[in-house]
Parts: C-alpha cells; structure tokens; sequence
C-alpha cells in the first residue's frame, strides 16, 4: 500500500513541512506533502520516532545559526549591462523590507556599495516614482512606451518595476527571507513578525465552460450558484467564503467562456492556490489550456480536479492524465508533483479529497498577513447597484477594511458606506483574504485597479485631483467609413471589458468595422438614446434593461436597442447583423390602395382631416400617399394617423371608410384620388 507524506504526519502528529524537512535532510527525494514514500523512507520515520528523536527540521538548523540576528539571502536583478549579483546581508530585527521564504544562507559575502537599489516587487506608480526618484510624467511616459497606460495609483507587476528599473538604470532587488525571521513590512514602516497572523487560502477555480466550476462551488456552499447563471454558465468572477469541515477557503469562481480571458488571468492574480477544472468525459479543451498557461505564467500552486467521473468511463481519467502530460502538468503518480483528484460536483464524490488537498497546500505555504493595518487590496468586480451606487468587489492582501475609511482606488476615491460579504450580510469590518462588496466609491472603478485605505487628509487632496479631471464614456474608435455605429452597455465592468474584447476579435475575423462610440455599465438611461440617435448607433445591453424614460425614447427616436443575457447570443446576433449589413440594401416602392376623398375637417389642434372611402386594396398607417386631382399630382406625405370610426387602427380595407392626417400636406378636396404606397426592403 502506498503511504503518502500527509498520511505519516498525521500517524505520528507532526506537520507534513516538517516530515519533508527531515525527509530530505535524512537524503530522500521528497517533493511534497504528496509525495508516496517507499519501504526505506518509511523505515527511518518508524526507527526516527521509535528512538524519540526530535525532528530536526531546516527551522532549527537555522535557529541554531543566527540567535542574535537573522539573515536574509538578496538575489540582486540588475540591467542587462551590468553583472548579476548574489550577496548575503545582516538584517536587524526591525529592518525587514520583504515577507518571501528561502533557507538561509551561512556564508558572507560583502555588500555591494554606493548602488541605488529598488525592491523588485509590485506596486503603486507613484510609490515606483519616489524609489526611483524620478518625475512621475518621466516613469508613466516609459510606461506607454512599454505599452502600459497607468496613473499614479495604478498597480505595476514585478516584471513591469524590473523593466522600469532597467530602463532607467536601478538595479532591483527581491528580498528572500527564512521562515524564523519573515516579518511583514507596509511601504513605509517595518511591522515585527507578531504583527503576522493567519489567513485564509485564496483558491481560484479554473476551466473550460460546462466542467462544472460553478456546480462544485454549489456543492461546497451548498447552496444553488449554479441555478442563478443565464444560459447555465458564469459570466461575472465570483468570490465566495466557503465554510467546510477542513476550515474556511476563499473560493474564485471564473467564467469559462472564451471572452472572459482577462477576468481569468486577474483571478489567478488574486489567489494563492489555482483548481484545474477537467470533465472527465469531456477533457482538455483551448480555455483549459489557456488556464494552463495562465496558471504557469503567473507561478502559483495547481491542484487537478477530474469533475464528472459520474458520467465518464474509468478510462477517461488515464487518458486525460496523458493529455495534462503533454502540457508539462505530470501528475505525482507518474512521479511528478501535480495532484490529480477524481470529483463528481453533483454527487459530492472525492470533494473532501480535494478540500484536504487545498487545505494541506495553504498550510505548507504558511499564509500570513498584518491585520491590524490600513487595509490594501485589489479590484475583482465593479458594477452600478440600484440605491447604492457604484460597487466593488475587494479583496484585502493586507490590513482590515471597515465602515467609514477613508480611499483610493485607481482613479477613483471613496469613503466605505457598506461592506457587504458572500452570505450577503452587512458587516462592519473585514480582515485579509474574506472577499466583501464594498459601497462609498466617487465612481465604479476600474477591474484590477490597487485599494488603499488612506487618512482624511490625503483622501481630500486625492478627491480634489479627481474633480478636476474629466472622465466620460469610453471610446474606442471613431470616424470608420462604412462602419457599424455601436453603444454598449452592460451591469458590471468585466463583462463591459470582454464584451469590447470580442468585438474587437470579431471585427478582425468578420473585416468589417465596427465603431464602439461608449461602452458604460448600468442601465440604458435618455442620454444613451439621444447619443445614439445623433451618432446613428444601434445600442447593445448585456444583463442590462433600458429605464422606462428612455425606451419611450427610442421608439420616438427610432433607435433600435437589442437585450441579451447570455454574451455568446449577443455575438451570434452581432455576426448576423454583420452579414445582413454587407449585403446591398434594395428598397422599392408598391402600390397598395386607393382611395377617393368624401369630405375634409379641419379640426383645432389636430389638423386637416380627409376622410376617404377605400376603393381597392388597403391603406396601412406605415404607409406613404400621393394625392392627385384629375390627372394633376399635387402632393404627397406620409402618413402620421389614420382612424376609422374615431379610433385609431392599424390599417383599413377596401370597401371602408376611415379618415387620416398626411405629413407636409393640407389642401383637400373632394374627389381627389388617393393611393397608398409601402416601401419594401430586401438584400442583394
């Protein structure tokens, strides 16, 4: 029987780190809490603890090294002329600047001198600027060279800062420390490690559409996600608080489809642990592999689930594992290190597996953070709410969040009205990694954008800066000849930003342009009408409704609106527009009726009326007239009412009388004739 590291450190009541600290001292090959132990290793854990030996884990060695001070190995970065450099410094207790984890490294080598050296970690711009001591318009210029438009408190990544770095020629530093001497430090003052408390692991779920992300979340909440998505599929990111038997897991749900891309990429972001959602019946598919790549990119843990074994044939779980081989994921019985957990999200099968698995996973990575701090976090979600304004879902890295503080957020600035959590209750407070909606911002920020709590002082200053800054609708594009005139809009900014995104694929792919005149989020309100009609725009909604105000408008207006629910519809309808609007458009002109005048009123307020008796055909109220008096055409209009028996219809047959008001025209007589043209239009 194969025994298993996490098994053995529950046989003998230690931590599983600890077990794989003893394993590869002792010179096994150990790589994780996963890993299967052969009949040797299993011999020195039982004669180890036999002989009541204590654990000599990499944490004593080093407790045993360094009592008065600790130590920190710093691998140097630099720009590509200058040499990399690896040296090891004395750091005292209250001079930490980083919270990652290596051993310690017991030889010395100098430091480097006089050389101006950044942390290589990401942060704000403006915080870039002050360590790179450089003009803020010099550092956001380098940035739109490299592509990226940021602002002052805009998020840069690590790669981002070492390209700055290098640009400007800084070298950057990424401080490592052992876990004895981890200590958390805020941008401007250094916390000690009793600061450092536990938090709750972040895992995101990732996969194709229909592998059964959302049903495994129903399962684990117990409660009916699923049921709420239009169309069966998520299409907003989700961050829920799962309360299971193992202990409480912050869970991302991501949508699958394949224009949510960039919300998948900012739910990995924001995780410490990443799911790889597989139907076993269905297998790899191109958003699974994206995720893969995703996953790799970004360099976070990975724990396969084999969802739908309750519909798959036994077989399909070999094979997919051979498929996963193919993209470097081997699985820990091939002897690679990627747990592969066969699920059924219906039934609940292998669920708790999997829930001890992610459980196993945060506890070797020793998740940390500063409670009791200004709360610093970032933007999963942002949308309009009916009676609450703008809304956005946060996720705090750092610090605790509460009713009343005060904030920046990209852009935008706010003061926290409402914290709201994911069993939609209203709380007052909220430490790291529990995901809340928060109320209070200036405006809906931007998806990804950096959260800081900050004092009055610095908020009002923030706030004056905003003011004079002007920001209306986005705008794509303009100016396109023979293009589609297009408004969007939609409930929250993400689906906003992959509805622009798969346009913008489709405009390629259909090479037909397409001008995106405002993409807004929030219902259809006059201003939207009236900005269409003046720029003869159809208007797009996703998840969205027109206000009663404004749909009045557009039928006044004539400007066509379109509702979907599902963004796969709303494509498909688009694609089809797009034919229709290649084709050559034919209108031509059919006689329809005619009619003979009887007599004319002319009524106060209404206007000259013909009443006529319908001698063939029919008049439609959609129709057109030309009046003729013997063989003389003299005039013509369309008509705007037509009423028979002084109500109003639709249209009136041959053999009827009825009366109408013509556009443009007044001077009636009786006996003039009369006929009733429609337009017909068809596609070449």
């Amino acid at each position: 029987m194969n025994t298993r590291v996490y098994e053995l450190a529950k046989q003998y009541d230690v931590s599983s780190k600890e077990l794989v600290s003893l394993l590869q001292t002792a010179g096994y090959t150990v790589a994780s809490h996963m890993s299967v132990l052969d009949t040797s290793a299993l011999d020195f854990i039982k004669n180890h603890f036999e002989k009541g030996k204590k654990i000599n884990t990499d944490q004593d060695v080093k407790k045993s090294t360094s009592k008065n001070s600790e130590q920190a190995i710093i691998q140097e970065s630099t720009p590509s002329h200058e040499p990399k450099v690896q040296v090891t410094v004395t750091i005292q207790p209250q001079k930490i600047e980083a919270v990652e984890e290596i051993s310690v490294q017991k030889k010395e080598e100098p430091l480097l001198q006089n050389q101006h050296v950044i942390p290589l970690e990401a942060t704000t711009v403006g915080m870039l600027c002050e360590r790179l001591e450089k003009p803020l318009n010099e550092v956001i210029i380098a940035l739109l060279r490299m592509g990226v438009m940021a602002s002052k408190n805009q998020l840069v990544s690590e790669e981002q800062v070492q390209k700055i770095a290098a640009h400007f020629g800084v070298a950057v530093k990424k401080i490592i420390l052992s876990a004895e001497t981890k200590q958390h430090t805020d941008h401007h003052d250094a916390v000690s490690l009793a600061a450092l408390e536990e938090r709750l692991p972040v895992v995101v779920v990732l996969g194709h559409v229909d592998h059964g992300k959302t049903t495994f979340l129903d399962y684990v909440r117990k409660t009916r996600l699923a049921s709420k998505e239009k169309g069966g599929i998520t299409q907003h990111i989700g961050a829920y608080e799962a309360m299971t038997k193992h202990g409480n897991i912050i869970f991302i749900d991501t949508p699958g489809h394949e224009a949510f891309s960039k919300i998948r990429q900012r739910g990995v972001r924001a995780a410490d642990i990443a799911v790889l959602m597989i139907a076993a019946d269905d297998g790899i598919k191109p958003q699974t592999v994206e995720a893969i790549k995703i996953i790799k990119e970004i360099k976070i843990p990975i724990v396969v689930a084999l969802n739908k074994i309750d519909k798959a044939e036994k077989t399909r779980v070999e094979t997919i594992k051979r498929q996963l081989a193919q993209y470097d994921i081997l699985p820990e019985e091939w002897g690679g290190t990627t747990v592969c957990i066969p699920i059924s999200a219906k039934t609940g099968e292998g669920v708790d597996s999997l829930l001890d698995m992610l459980v196993l996973q945060a506890q070797l990575m020793e998740l940390r953070a500063v409670k009791n701090a200004p709360a610093r976090g970032y933007v999963l979600e942002s949308k309009l709410e009916k009676g609450r304004g703008p809304v956005a879902t946060i996720i705090c890295r750092q610090g605790s969040l509460a009713v009343g503080d005060y904030f920046t957020c990209g852009n935008t600035t706010g003061h926290v009205n409402s914290l709201v959590n994911s069993f939609g209750h209203h709380i007052k407070q909220v430490g790291p990694s529990i995901p809340v909606q928060v109320a209070g911002f200036s405006e809906a920020p931007a998806l990804g954008d950096y959260f800081q709590v900050i004092p009055r002082q610095d908020f009002l200053k923030a706030r004056s800066a905003q003011e004079k800054m002007k920001k209306g609708a986005t705008v794509t594009r303009l100016g396109m000849e023979n293009a589609i005139n297009m408004i969007i809009k939609t409930d929250t900014d993400s689906s906003r930003e992959a509805l622009v995104d798969a346009i913008e694929k489709l405009e390629k792919h259909e090479k037909k342009g397409i001008n995106i005149i405002a993409a807004g989020v929030g219902s259809i309100n006059e201003s939207d009408v009236i900005f269409a009609y003046d720029t003869d725009s159809i208007i797009m909604a996703l998840h969205t409704k027109a206000e009663a105000k404004a749909m009045g408008l557009a039928v006044q207006k004539q400007v066509s609106i379109s509702y979907f629910d599902i963004i796969y519809k709303l494509m498909e309808h688009l694609q089809e527009y797009i034919k229709t609007a290649r084709q050559k458009l034919v209108i031509t002109t059919k006689k329809i009726g005619e009619a003979s005048v009887l007599r004319v009123f002319d009524i106060k307020n209404v206007g000259v009326i013909a009443g006529v008796y319908v001698k063939e055909g029919r008049f439609t109220r959609d129709g057109s007239v030309v009046v003729w008096r013997g063989k003389e055409k003299i005039g013509k209009g369309k008509i705007v009412s037509l009423q028979r028996e002084k109500k109003a219809v639709k249209e009136v047959h041959a053999g009827f009388e009825c009366g109408f008001v013509i556009e443009g025209f007044t001077d009636w007589q009786v006996d003039d004739r009369v006929e009733c043209f429609l337009e017909q239009r068809s596609f070449e």
